[in-house]
């Protein structure tokens, strides 16, 4: 039988993101010499059940996932005061300040990262995982122009005809249907959210803005958005 995995087993670098309950590092596997990312998550923040249930809802989807657009959990471990994940290092950081470097994408670009979105959604879809949260901040960059979804902290595995009523995600993107507060089914609030991405991504804006969280919601509801000149009529039909 192997050892269980330590911390030793790695040597870890330098930070490239921090986050709520924990950060992210760079890191040398010494046996394979592979470089990797390790999201360390601090246990003293989890004063309730809810939220390592979370973590581990999190490790059970990454675990059953096997696609190039969803990014590899590739083993995960704890410590006394840390649970960490060893995922696969995505070297472009993420597409919410390569965005913003670059105030907006050119169109074919765009068009690549979208595709790819919507390949990495209709596998997940076809597990009957819902990921709920997605946005510009949790799409990866790899090296070689590939997108990785992450962070499936508030994702669920929904059954056929399963109404959830739980309000997750972020506000800019969140689907009117969780708005609505009738409950909601089906994958349809990711796709809503990847429209949203799209937008963002082509305009350097979201479509949805407001001063403060009720109004934003009102407009979400109505769906009141514009669409400048500037893109395709081809990229402005598939946004409406």
């Amino acid at each position: 039988m192997a050892p269980p995995t330590t911390v030793d087993f790695y040597r870890v670098g330098k930070i490239l993101g921090k986050g709520a309950f924990g950060k992210v590092n760079l890191a040398l596997h010494q046996l394979s010499q592979k470089m990797v990312a390790i999201k360390s998550i601090n246990k003293t923040y989890f004063s309730e059940d809810s939220q390592t249930k979370k973590v581990m809802q999190e490790v059970i989807i990454l675990k059953q996932t096997r696609q190039r657009n969803i990014v590899r959990l590739y083993e995960y471990f704890e410590t006394q005061k840390h649970i960490l994940f060893v995922i696969e290092l995505c070297a472009g950081g993420d597409l919410l300040n390569y965005v913003r470097k670059r105030r907006q994408l050119k169109e074919d670009v765009a068009k690549s990262v979208f595709k790819q979105l919507i390949d990495g959604l209709a596998y997940c879809h076809s597990k009957a995982i819902l990921h709920r949260d997605i946005k510009l901040d949790n799409i990866l960059l790899a090296w070689n122009g590939e997108i990785k979804i992450c962070d499936f902290g508030v994702s669920k595995t929904v059954k056929r005809g399963e109404k959830m009523t739980e309000q997750c995600g972020t506000p800019a993107y969140i689907a009117p249907e969780i708005l609505l507060d009738r409950g909601y089914e089906g994958f349809s609030i990711d796709i809503w959210s990847a429209g949203v991405v799209l937008y963002a991504m082509l305009y350097g804006t979201v479509p949805f803005k407001a001063n403060n969280m009720s109004e934003l919601q009102k407009i979400i509801i109505k769906a009141k958005f514009t669409l400048q000149d500037g893109i395709s009529k081809d990229a402005q039909n598939l946004l409406k």
